[in-house]
C-alpha cells in the first residue's frame, strides 16, 4: 500500500484530529429518528439530552443539572443555565418540551414513540424547569430521556444530515457513505472539548478499516475492527487496545407470524442446532460470552439459572420431527452486507443444514435491511442491541401492541402473561419490587424464544498510542471523546 511509516504517527491524521471509523452511514442524525448503532454513536458526539448514561449503567446530568421525583408520576428537571445549541441559542425548557412533544405527535414518523407512551404531558413553567407528568409510574422513561434536545421547530428533513444539537461537536459536513466532519463546540455546557477536529469515516469494508488503522489514516475505533484482526494491534508500541466485558447483546429475532417459525418446537429446535461456543470461537475470536438474557453481567435485573439450549443437534432433529418437519423446511434469513454479520449467518446456515433445515441468506445494504425489519418484513434476522439499561426495554421489543411500523416488536410476539409482567415491572421506581417481574419475563421469553440469545460481545477499542483519556462504556458509546486528547 506504499507510503506507510513505521513507528510514530503517519501523515494520515493531523495532530489535532481524531479520525473515527464507522462501518455504516448513520441513517438519520435527527436525535428523534435515528435508531441504528451508527446514528447512536453520532448522537454521543453531536447531541446532549436531559441526562446521559454512565459507564456503570446509571444516569448522570447533561442538559439537566439535577432532577427529582416528588412522586411516582412526576419528574422535575432543572436545566443547566450554560447549555447552548450549536447556533449559540440557549437551551430553554420550551425546546425540551418541543423536542419531546414532536416525538409524541402521531404524525411524526419515529420508531421511538412507544418509549414515551407513559407521558401524559410536559410542562415548562419557566426557562430552566421542565416537568414530566406521567399517566402512570414508568421508571423505564429515564432510558428515553437521553434523546438529544433540538431547537424548537427543527425540520427533520434538514436535521437528517445537518442537525443543530446541544452536544460537544457540531456537524460541519455530511457526505453519505464517505465521511462526517465535526468541529468542537467550545461553548458546550460540559466544557470545551480538548480535541478540536473529529472526522468520522464511513468504511463498510472490514479489511479497509484494518488497513487504515494500520496506516494511521484512522486513529480510533470501538468495536469496528474484526476480532480476528485485533491481535495485530495488541502489544504494539504504536497502538493501545482496550478490552472490557460488554453489554452488546447479539440475538436472532424470529417472525412469530410465520406459519413454520411461529411454532415453539421449531424455534427450540433452531436454538439447539446452533453451537454458540463455536460462533464465539470462530467469529468473535473468543471476544464474547454466551448469554440467555439481554442483560449484561452485573445488571441489577439479570436473572440466573434460566432455561438454556446447549448445542444438541439430535435434540433439534427430534423437536423438528415432533413439529411435523422431520424432513426439514426452508426459510430466508435477512442480513446487512456487513462481513462479520455474513460470516455469522453462514456459520448458522451450516449448523441448521446439519439438522435438515435449509436457510437461504439474503444480504442487503443496511438501509434496505433496516427498512425491511422495521416493517416486520422478514422470517429471521440477527442483530445486536446495545447497552440495555432499564429492563422496561421489554416494553419496547416484546409488548404485544408495539408492533411495526411504530414499535420495535418486529416479530409480533404476543404473550398476555409477559404483557402483564411488563406492566407490573414498570409500575414503580422501586427496584426490589421490579426485579421479580423481570426475572419471570426472562424465564418465559427463554421458553417462548421470540429471540434466540446468542452472546454478549466484549468491547474492544483500538487507537493510536498518543490518544489519551478514553473511557470504555459497556455499550461502546463514544461519550468520553470530549475529554480525550492527542499528544
Amino acid at each position: 500500500c506504499g507510503g506507510e511509516k513505521k513507528g510514530g504517527v503517519s501523515s494520515g491524521a493531523a495532530k489535532d484530529t481524531l479520525v473515527i471509523a464507522l462501518m455504516s452511514t448513520p441513517t438519520n442524525l435527527d436525535s428523534r429518528v435515528g435508531a441504528d448503532n451508527a446514528s447512536g454513536r453520532m448522537f454521543d458526539l453531536v447531541h446532549s439530552g436531559l441526562i446521559k448514561v454512565t459507564p456503570n449503567f446509571d444516569y448522570a446530568p447533561d442538559v439537566a443539572e439535577k432532577w427529582e421525583t416528588p412522586d411516582d408520576r412526576t419528574i422535575i428537571f432543572h436545566l443547566n443555565a450554560n447549555a447552548k445549541f450549536h447556533n449559540g441559542q440557549p437551551v430553554k425548557a420550551a425546546d425540551v418540551k418541543w423536542t419531546y412533544d414532536s416525538m409524541m405527535n402521531p404524525n411524526f414518523v419515529t420508531s421511538k414513540r412507544s418509549g414515551y407512551e407513559a407521558v401524559d404531558h410536559i410542562e415548562a413553567p419557566d426557562d430552566h424547569t421542565v416537568i414530566f407528568k406521567l399517566k402512570e409510574p414508568n421508571p423505564g422513561i429515564f432510558d428515553n430521556l437521553t434523546t438529544g434536545i433540538l431547537p424548537t421547530g427543527a425540520d427533520t428533513n434538514v436535521y437528517k444530515t445537518k442537525p443543530i444539537g446541544a452536544g460537544p461537536y457540531k456537524v460541519v459536513e455530511f457526505r453519505a457513505d464517505d465521511r462526517i466532519v465535526l468541529e468542537a463546540f467550545d461553548q458546550w455546557h460540559g466544557g470545551a472539548p480538548k480535541i478540536k477536529h473529529v472526522i468520522v469515516r464511513i468504511i463498510p469494508d472490514a479489511t479497509t478499516r484494518v488497513l487504515e488503522m494500520r496506516r494511521g489514516t484512522v486513529n480510533f475505533e470501538v468495536n469496528e475492527i474484526p476480532f480476528e484482526n485485533v491481535a495485530e494491534f495488541d502489544g504494539k508500541s504504536d497502538f493501545k487496545v482496550v478490552r472490557s466485558p460488554g453489554s452488546v447483546y447479539q440475538y436472532i429475532a424470529i417472525n412469530m407470524r410465520d406459519p413454520i417459525l411461529g411454532k415453539v418446537d421449531v424455534r427450540r429446535a433452531i436454538a439447539y442446532a446452533i453451537d454458540r461456543g463455536r460462533i464465539i470461537r470462530d467469529i468473535q475470536r473468543g471476544y464474547a460470552e454466551p448469554t440467555d438474557t439481554m442483560f449484561g453481567k452485573g445488571h441489577w435485573a439479570r436473572a440466573e439459572n434460566l432455561p438454556t439450549y446447549p448445542y444438541d443437534p439430535n435434540k433439534a432433529k427430534q423437536l423438528l420431527a415432533q413439529a411435523g418437519y422431520a424432513n426439514g423446511f426452508k426459510f430466508v434469513f435477512k442480513t446487512s452486507t456487513d462481513a462479520e454479520a455474513n460470516s455469522r449467518a453462514q456459520v448458522i446456515q451450516q449448523m441448521l443444514k446439519q439438522v435438515g433445515v435449509n436457510m437461504e441468506i439474503q444480504s442487503n445494504e443496511m438501509s434496505t435491511f433496516f427498512a425491511d425489519i422495521g416493517k416486520g418484513n422478514f422470517q429471521m434476522y440477527s442483530l445486536s442491541r446495545n447497552g440495555i439499561a432499564d429492563p422496561d426495554f421489554y416494553y419496547v421489543i416484546f409488548y404485544s401492541k408495539n408492533t411495526p411500523p411504530d414499535g420495535q416488536n418486529r416479530g409480533y410476539y404476543n404473550n398476555p402473561k409477559v404483557d402483564q409482567l411488563i406492566m407490573q415491572g414498570r409500575s414503580t421506581f422501586d427496584r426490589a419490587k421490579r426485579k421479580p417481574a423481570y426475572a419471570e419475563i426472562q424465564k418465559i421469553v427463554q421458553d417462548d424464544l421470540p429471540y434466540i440469545s446468542l452472546y454478549m460481545q466484549d468491547n474492544v477499542a483500538v487507537m493510536r498510542s498518543n490518544i489519551d483519556g478514553y473511557v470504555q462504556y459497556p455499550a461502546g458509546f463514544l461519550l468520553s471523546v470530549p475529554q480525550m486528547s492527542i499528544r
